[in-house]
């Protein structure tokens, strides 16, 4: 298994790299931090990463339950991302202003356990380009 810790470089297509947490709690898409959000059809702009202006084809919506029972739309683009030595095509990330957050990129269990086949080790940090991997067949039982 490939190993990332909890918060990693991404390359992201048209925003270079990006510090993204690896968020095992969130099942559903990847984030990426948007402000002045404006869907026109089938195509959102938003300001993003450095104040970038980013204006993508919308490839799905979705409702995103953000606490208190409080829910909030949200368009769905694609982006081409590099992790480490790996390249992904066409990774879904979800657009929300994440303006009081640290991290402006969330990567979410789905990618982690399908495309990246990744484990977390939560006591690290920047690892993804070291190339950690681990041959669970051999580790201990209890793992």
């Amino acid at each position: 298994k490939y190993v990332v810790g909890l918060v990693e470089p991404v390359y992201i297509d048209g925003l270079g790299i990006v510090e993204a947490k690896i968020d095992s709690g969130n099942g559903g898409y990847n984030v990426i931090h948007g402000e002045d959000i404006v869907q026109q059809g089938s195509k959102v702009t938003f300001r993003t990463i450095e104040g970038r202006q980013i204006m993508k084809p919308v490839v799905d919506q979705i409702k995103i339950n953000v606490g208190a029972g409080h829910q909030e739309d949200r368009p769905v683009v694609e982006f081409n991302i590099k992790m480490g030595d790996r390249e992904f095509r066409n990774v879904k990330f979800s657009v929300g202003n994440r303006s009081n957050n640290d991290h402006k990129v969330l990567i979410c269990k789905g990618f982690i356990e399908g495309e990246l086949d990744a484990l977390i080790d939560v006591s690290a940090s920047n690892i993804v380009d070291r190339n950690v991997q681990v041959d669970y067949k051999s580790a201990p039982s209890h793992l």
